[in-house]
């Protein structure tokens, strides 16, 4: 009965914390490189050259840096 209270009283708390957790969790996933959201960024920086978003000065510069972070991805994961 004691545990059923505790569960009942400290629920609201549990739940911001659980809250708290998976943004945390989410937060550090979109900061973290992955190759598929560095394909992903390839990808759209294509589609934003072939629309006329970007110059192709631009697009080299940042294609550069998106296969830097990939590269580097590569060789953390080979290690």
């Amino acid at each position: 009965m004691a545990f059923l209270i505790d569960d009942i009283l400290l629920f609201p708390i549990k739940g911001v914390v659980w809250v708290g957790k998976k943004v945390h969790e989410i937060a550090l996933e979109e900061l973290e490189d992955t190759p598929e959201k560095l394909k992903r960024e390839l990808l759209d920086l294509q589609m934003m050259l072939e629309t006329n978003d970007i110059t192709e000065k631009e697009y080299k510069k940042e294609e550069e840096d998106i296969l830097n972070r990939l590269e580097a991805l590569r060789e953390e994961k080979n290690k």
